[in-house]
């Protein structure tokens, strides 16, 4: 974290002309970028539910329920649900749907 030399207030990095630069939250003092310093990155944060590994198990013989569900690759209206959790004891579970056409698996949380 690099703060202003004029208020000390928060730097935030952004582009100008492609160029690198660092701005003040507070009084908006530009700074240039000094690359042996810092390093300024553009990464996006991903979504750790996209990781999930999804267990599909043997897709022919099933003893999940089927309900009516659209699915999103194909339009089937019949999908096979269960519910895993995914997430901290304080989070609902995670519904997983599998086409009975397709057999595409998606998820839905809330």
């Amino acid at each position: 974290m690099e703060f202003c030399d004029e208020c000390g207030g928060m730097l935030v990095s952004e582009k100008n002309n492609g160029e690198s630069q660092m701005k003040c939250r507070s009084c908006g003092n530009i700074q240039d970028v000094e690359t042996e310093e810092m390093k300024v990155t553009e990464e996006k944060e991903e979504d750790p539910m996209d990781r999930l590994n999804v267990n599909e198990g043997d897709t022919d013989e099933t003893t999940n329920p089927v309900t009516d569900k659209e699915c999103p690759k194909c339009g089937n209206n019949k999908c096979e649900w269960w519910m895993e959790q995914t997430r901290s004891s304080d989070e609902p579970p995670t519904r997983f749907y599998r086409c009975t056409e397709c057999g595409n698996v998606h998820k839905e949380y809330d």
